[in-house]
């Protein structure tokens, strides 16, 4: 697992106060630079807060859908009312910012109900980081970012002047990049559309923006904001460099722009926002198209515990036989305003079907799906996990036990939103997966992780399709060759003989700065407080584990012995380090 480095910020909390509402205080701060070990004193700085006045009607559906709902193929929203408070996850108001030019942009007028917007804030007081991050390349969200985000540009800066000045600079790289990389003028024009130079100070953006910084600045300054981190200090919650309003119009964090851990601060990483509110709204989009899924809830609650064991009672084997997909619908929401109260780390997170017949019904276990949990990220996730392919483990339908992880029991204890489902259906195209059984798992990945004996099975003989189903992360860091997070490992398996195509990383290099951030658009959280980005082999923090599936059909012979072996390598060299997490099955399907 990737070592973190705490945010390294520094209390200036009435300094901010102070450019942003036109206030300021006697009290004291430690102003003295750490290693993110934060104090607050004496936080009231009896400063007023600047309400959002909102109209929020919502708008009635004229019955034309916007031509970018129509190329996304997406269902628009309509224009919510506002929350009655601007805590993440809140619904954001309209509000109105004045451009660069003597351009007028107003938030419902422009609505869609298919559209996301980030917000990207220049903050003074940050000195020479907030410089590096502004003087980084903002070409980069014209040529990488989804057609269907807007940024706004805003100046923390009390003089108009600075303000004006700070955005041109901005304009300028944007439109030059719009000029030189699109030829159609009409075209030129759509893109430039989707970038806001705004020229008025935060507090006096009409509407729900300058509220919303407004009520979070005055958040930072109360000492119940602060989150003790259990013998290592104080974290305070960090400045909204960026944040932003997801497609169903709630206000989102944001996060961490830095490129890797202690690295810089990239308009890169703001880019990947969008991507992730797009995919959150094609999961919201299929589960409402959908008709004749059959869900059985296994949890829907606040908890702070990692590990359960739950049941569901399915249908009976008579009516499981007509169902041939089987899915986890999975949402996790941090809830916290402060970042820092959510869970840190990189963890394994699963469910298993319970199989032992025994007391104990989890005392042996299968998994079916695996993701791996976000480094610090407030906000709500989402992924539905298709396990179609292990359908034989509950094929008997009746009560049936799961267990369910979201990392180590032992971690510090964290408070989440958490809602796990099973889902059934019938889909036309697709055989029925109806038997599976484990052939190998991994471990340790050293000098003895060869050391396994041939798996030998026998298939009924009325199977009509037989595959290979592997479920394959790596972990750890090896001193010497980063094994088995950042390395190049490889597995090979062998049916009666023939060699299968090895698994092996394909796409970016290993360790490569943006492999995890393009993942974005599956689901990997963008703005996550460590080495979230960088490319890694087989999985990404906060993104489901793929199955990775290899057709034995035609190397099995049916109603027959038949001989599985399996060997892993570092680069087509011997085992070097780490673990590995890996669930290998065989499975039959009529």
């Amino acid at each position: 697992m990737s070592i973190i480095k705490r945010p390294c910020w520094r209390v200036q909390s009435l300094l901010i106060a102070s450019l942003f509402l036109g206030a300021c205080s006697s009290d004291k701060v430690d102003s003295t630079p750490d290693s993110g070990v934060l104090s607050v004193q004496n936080s009231d700085t009896g400063v007023d807060v600047v309400l959002a006045s909102d109209a929020g009607v919502v708008e009635s559906d004229a019955g034309v859908i916007p031509e970018i709902c129509q190329s996304l193929k997406s269902i628009p929203q309509t224009f919510k009312n506002p929350s009655n408070n601007y805590d993440f996850g809140s619904v954001a108001g309209d509000f109105t910012v004045n451009e660069l030019y003597g351009r007028t942009w107003n938030f419902r007028e422009n609505w869609t109900g298919c559209e996301s917007f980030v917000f990207v804030n220049y903050i003074p007081v940050q000195g020479n980081s907030d410089d590096a991050f502004w003087n980084s390349r903002s070409d980069v969200l014209v040529k990488n970012t989804s057609d269907n985000t807007h940024f706004f540009f805003i100046s923390w800066e009390n003089s108009a002047a600075a303000r004006k000045e700070r955005v041109e600079s901005i304009y300028a790289y944007i439109a030059s990049e719009i000029e030189f990389s699109i030829s159609d003028s009409e075209e030129r024009e759509r893109q430039l559309s989707r970038f806001h130079f705004v020229l008025d100070a935060p507090a006096d953006i009409q509407g729900s923006v300058s509220g919303f910084i407004s009520d979070y600045m005055q958040y930072r300054q109360l000492p119940e904001s602060v989150v003790d981190l259990g013998g290592r200090g104080n974290a305070a919650p960090p400045l909204p460099l960026v944040f932003g309003i997801d497609r169903d119009q709630k206000w989102d964090s944001g996060g961490s722009m830095s490129e890797y851990v202690g690295g810089p601060q990239s308009f890169r990483m703001a880019g990947y926002l969008g991507d992730f509110y797009n995919h959150k709204a094609r999961v919201r989009d299929q589960v409402a198209r959908e008709t004749d899924i059959q869900t059985y809830e296994l949890l829907n609650e606040r908890v702070t515990q990692r590990v359960f064991v739950k049941t569901a009672t399915l249908p009976d084997a008579a009516e499981m036989k007509d169902i041939n997909t089987l899915e986890f619908d999975v949402t996790v929401n941090c809830p916290h305003r402060n970042v820092f109260a959510c869970s840190e780390w990189d963890r394994i997170a699963r469910i298993e079907v319970c199989t032992s017949t025994t007391v104990e019904p989890c005392s042996k276990r299968r998994e079916l799906v695996r993701w791996i949990t976000p480094y610090w990220r407030r906000g709500e996730r989402r992924w539905i996990m298709d396990a179609s392919s292990l359908l034989g483990y509950i094929k008997e339908g009746g009560l049936q036990y799961f267990r369910l992880e979201m990392g180590p029991s032992w971690e510090r204890a964290t408070s989440r939103d958490a809602r796990i489902a099973l889902r059934l259906s019938k889909s036309s195209d697709s055989l029925k997966a109806v038997g599976a059984v484990r052939a190998f798992t991994g471990g340790g990945f050293g000098d003895k992780y060869n050391d396994r004996e041939p798996f030998v099975f026998t298939l009924p003989s009325q199977a009509s399709k037989v595959s290979l189903v592997s479920i394959l992360s790596g972990h750890g860091q090896d001193s010497n060759t980063n094994c088995a997070e950042w390395c190049d490992h490889r597995h090979q398996f062998e049916i009666n003989g023939t060699s299968l195509e090895e698994i092996r990383h394909e796409g970016n290099r290993i360790g490569s700065a943006d492999g995890c951030g393009w993942a974005a658009a599956e689901g990997a959280s963008p703005g996550q407080w460590g080495n979230w980005a960088p490319e890694r082999a087989y999985w990404c923090p906060g993104l489901p584990v793929e199955h990775r599936v290899r057709d034995l059909t035609n190397y099995v012979t049916l109603g027959e012995e038949n001989t599985l072996t399996y060997r892993a390598n570092y680069g087509g060299g011997p085992p070097a380090g780490g673990s590995i997490s890996l669930s290998t099955y065989v499975v039959w399907y009529e």
